[in-house]
């Protein structure tokens, strides 16, 4: 069993128009032979198939939020888990009886999902369980050695029950704190602290005011990756990676599609 993680990157944009070389945001932390899904964009299980990724290790998905940027690929994600199990043996012992968690801030919008699912061949019948659980504050997840802490922030504003959320997530040893869709940094800032790898969304915010922001409040993280792109990396990632570095050093990367982040 590998204690390593490593985290795959798939799709690095926000909610644009289609933009080439790139989709929605989706990443998945391959951790102790187990496959954790952060936001499902457009064309993630096709792209993490064709990279070799092992989808039927597949054990949660978490949603931060549910804009189609987010979400878009998370029906095709099922539906690809069950074609797997249809025609590959080693899929299909691998999810038999199998629960897949999806951890979502709207149950109401997985339940459109399902039944959308269901209109498609078989009606959806698998071989493992698909359970939605509601995303609250507070940890979430503790299973496996991988410790998943929810908080709300204001990228939907002020509602009951919350709608967004960033994520920390403890992978053994390693955090990596995810932002989601945030109103301001002080949304999530209270999370990042000891981050290993901080994954900081540029769809709402500009890199070199967040590194300025990271470094005026001392904040304490070993590497910052961009993604989630606006329009600004979207037009002139080198130029707006070389602004950042002038803030906070090497120490800060742009996400591409199919990066590969080894912890």
């Amino acid at each position: 069993m590998k204690n390593n993680s490593t985290l795959h990157l798939i799709g690095s944009c926000s909610g644009t128009e289609p933009f080439p070389g790139r989709h929605h945001t989706a990443f998945a932390l391959d951790f102790s032979d187990r496959l954790y899904w952060f936001d499902a964009g457009e064309c993630c299980s096709y792209n993490a198939y064709l990279a070799g990724i092992d989808l039927p290790s597949t054990e949660s998905v978490f949603i931060s939020h549910t804009h189609m940027d987010h979400i878009g690929g998370l029906p095709n994600l099922l539906w690809t888990l069950r074609k797997l199990t249809s025609v590959s043996e080693e899929a299909r012992s691998k999810l038999e009886n199998r629960q897949i968690d999806v951890f979502i801030p709207d149950i109401t919008v997985f339940e459109g999902m399902l039944a959308m699912l269901r209109g498609t061949e078989g009606g959806f019948k698998t071989v493992f369980d698909v359970i939605p659980q509601q995303v609250n504050d507070g940890l979430i997840y503790d299973r496996h050695g991988l410790r998943v802490t929810a908080q709300h922030n204001f990228h939907l504003g002020v509602s009951e029950p919350w709608l967004s959320y960033s994520f920390r997530i403890e992978a053994g040893e390693k955090v990596i704190v995810y932002s989601g869709d945030v109103k301001s940094i002080e949304d999530f800032e209270n999370l990042i602290d000891g981050a290993d790898l901080l994954l900081m969304e540029t769809g709402h915010h500009k890199a070199e005011n967040v590194c300025r922001y990271l470094q005026t409040a001392g904040k304490d993280f070993d590497r910052l990756v961009f993604l989630h792109h606006g329009r600004a990396i979207l037009k002139d990632p080198e130029g707006e990676l070389r602004k950042a570095r002038d803030i906070i050093g090497d120490k800060v990367a742009i996400a591409d599609d199919g990066m590969v982040i080894e912890l």
